[in-house]
């Protein structure tokens, strides 16, 4: 059975892994990716305007986490569209996973029609998602990923349109870091009582 020194010490290097592979770390978008997403955003078409604050968003990066609200109209017929959106969320999310990023939330629409909406006319969405993101930099990478070859080919065929708004935090009731060390702590004291 492994001592208490094992338990506790593969206990600090799995909470030490998991930082590492969640928290930003000064991860920052350098000038090159900047120049090369937004050469890419334009080439599928994005308006100057978009284009300026998606360059303005990288730009300004502050090294920290956020997440985007997706809203997402598949194409007709839905079947065939979703069908393309489980091949590219499958890549996409592959990807992601593997630079900290993850899906908080994703559900499909309750309503056809939006309960409340001023402005602007945007309804007929099929399914929400947030995801969060480590940093401007994994957003940058992403960008570029979702527009190569194939992987771009199945989004197109997917989606009808989308909506896509970054959002920094300014509450949150939960806290990961907080949550993920209180299991590996809990985890080694029980395999600590356990082993006796």
């Amino acid at each position: 059975m492994p001592t208490p020194f094992v338990v506790w010490t593969v206990a600090a290097v799995s909470y030490a892994s998991f930082l590492l592979w969640y928290l930003p770390l000064w991860r920052r978008v350098s000038p090159q990716e900047v120049r090369q997403v937004v050469a890419a955003a334009e080439a599928e078409g994005l308006s100057p305007e978009r284009l300026a604050e998606l360059q303005r968003f990288l730009e300004e990066d502050r090294g920290e986490s956020f997440v985007i609200v997706n809203l997402l109209q598949l194409r007709e017929p839905k079947a065939d569209a979703r069908r393309a959106m489980e091949v590219y969320q499958t890549r996409f999310m592959g990807r992601l996973l593997r630079m900290g990023g993850f899906p908080l939330y994703a559900g499909r629409a309750a309503m056809a029609r939006n309960i409340e909406q001023w402005g602007i006319d945007a309804e007929g969405w099929d399914a929400v998602a947030l995801v969060r993101y480590r940093c401007r930099r994994d957003l940058a990478r992403m960008i570029l990923f979702s527009l190569e070859g194939d992987t771009r080919e199945f989004k197109h065929a997917g989606l009808e349109r989308t909506f896509a708004l970054p959002v920094l935090p300014i509450v949150s009731s939960v806290s990961p870091c907080l949550l993920v060390g209180l299991i590996i702590a809990l985890a080694a004291a029980l395999l600590q009582i356990v082993a006796g």
